[in-house]
């Protein structure tokens, strides 16, 4: 893994995650030559002044064995690397994907080296050509993972073959370089045709789809996993953070019942966040579930927030205000003190760990939860500021992708380029999953028992925090 944190600016729509219709595109994969530099730079085409600028090292890798390290010097203050050209048909959309732990700054703060990637169209006689700029269709917001050094992420961008072109590469360009300066890593890239075709439409309560993923990619993929597990470090720690559990009309939701027997019978833990308002309502059937499940030790149920209520936000319009994130100080003062007071008088303990709805919180949620004497864990919560509490963050690994649509393919993809990033709190909401989301869910936590996972719930973190952030 990598050891430095780094900026990284793509060109041509790199955005940062997801448009659910335009991941569902039909994708083909064409054949760009070493994309992932297991044959060091055969197929890249190197203009610096000092080619040594441009590494293939193991350290650099993410996937396979080596990966691409990109890191210009005093004398070399400009690089770029271009791929074997690959045919190109005007009209059509592209998209280029790789992983990088680009994103953040270095410790001191300074603006470091830039990297630069994008789709380079010519036409027959040569001639570069301007793309045409086409709709994103993945976002992902590169963040640092505290524990283990940075992760990588996956970048994704797209643009359209403009007229006359006929074959298109890939090009990787360092466009600014000050002092210090610190390396860039790359690997794995995939170059993809998209489909022009948009999906046909949902039928009413069909629900999303599983998005089509190769099947060879999925076994490469836990190839590569099972020849290099750990990558010389431990298995990885898992928090399960399962949000939105509540009484439905009572009684607890079969998803959530399937969740607890399923945790029980692999012997795993899970944590789940209650939104306190339904337990003002009588549930007592509810209310004894809970605490029958707390008392054998394997559950943790924590809280997430009094209401997950969000309204318009009267001075920007589109914009919301949510239960932590904009409120006033008093509102959420309120909001955390009455949700810890009915837990205890529900179901006779208090909350110990905090997952704001929406993971959006600001300074007055900072401010109460120094205050509050119950929480001592946050989870995805400011690890710059971490009122006091242990704090356990987001990183690229997760369970849904997008939100209420688990996903194995998309899982161990991410998996397979952060083995040996240590723990991983990994969200996702049961009671949304339908029978194909609960088959994904469990491929991805029997994955993870294979893989000799530790599972932990948030409060395990208290009197043992997982690490300062670095």
């Amino acid at each position: 893994m990598k050891t430095k944190f780094l900026s990284l600016t793509l060109l041509l729509c790199l955005l940062a995650f997801a448009c659910p219709s335009h991941a569902l595109l039909a994708q083909v994969q064409l054949p760009l030559t070493n994309g992932n530099f297991e044959e060091d730079l055969k197929g890249w085409a190197v203009n610096a002044s000092n080619p040594a600028a441009a590494r293939v090292l193991p350290e650099a890798a993410s996937l396979g064995k080596k990966g691409l390290r990109i890191q210009s010097t005093k004398d070399c203050p400009s690089l770029s690397l271009l791929s074997s050209p690959v045919p190109a048909t005007a009209g059509k959309t592209y998209s280029v994907e790789f992983w990088s732990d680009g994103g953040g700054e270095n410790p001191a703060g300074t603006t470091v080296d830039n990297v630069a990637v994008k789709l380079v169209f010519k036409d027959a006689s040569g001639k570069e050509l301007t793309p045409i700029e086409a709709k994103p269709f993945l976002r992902l917001k590169p963040v640092a993972h505290p524990y283990a050094g940075p992760m990588v992420r996956k970048f994704q961008m797209a643009a359209v073959a403009p007229e006359g072109a006929v074959s298109q590469a890939v090009q990787i360009d360092v466009v600014a370089r000050q002092e210090p300066n610190h390396p860039v890593d790359l690997d794995d890239f995939l170059l993809k045709e998209l489909s022009d075709v948009e999906p046909p439409p949902l039928a009413a309560g069909q629900g999303h789809p599983i998005p089509p993923f190769d099947p060879e990619r999925v076994k490469a993929l836990e190839a590569d996993v099972a020849a290099n597990p750990y990558r010389g470090t431990t298995p990885p720690r898992i928090v399960l953070k399962l949000d939105d559990l509540g009484p439905k009309n009572g009684k607890v939701h079969p998803n959530w019942l399937r969740v607890a027997d399923y945790a029980k019978a692999h012997k795993i833990k899970v944590s789940m966040g209650i939104i306190a308002s339904g337990m003002a309502v009588d549930a007592p059937e509810f209310f004894q579930w809970v605490k029958e499940r707390n008392a054998e030790g394997s559950i943790e149920f924590w809280n997430h927030g009094w209401d997950h209520g969000a309204r318009p936000d009267p001075a920007n319009a589109g914009k919301q205000i949510q239960e932590f994130n904009g409120e006033s100080y008093d509102y959420q003062k309120k909001h955390m003190t009455d949700s810890n007071q009915l837990a205890r008088e529900k179901l006779g303990f208090p909350f110990v760990s905090f997952g704001a709805p929406f993971n959006a919180t600001d300074a007055n949620t900072n401010k109460v939860l120094q205050e509050d004497p119950d929480i001592k864990v946050w989870m995805y919560g400011d690890a710059k500021n971490p009122a006091g509490k242990v704090i356990l963050t987001r990183d690229t690994i997760g369970i849904e992708y997008p939100t209420l649509l688990p996903s194995y393919a998309d899982f161990l993809e991410a998996y397979a380029h952060n083995r040996g990033a240590g723990l991983h709190t990994m969200q996702g909401h049961p009671g949304g999953w339908g029978e194909d989301r609960w088959g994904q869910f469990v491929k991805e936590v029997d994955f993870l028992i294979a893989q000799k996972a530790e599972f932990l719930l948030p409060k395990d973190f208290i009197k043992n925090p997982p690490g300062a952030v670095r």
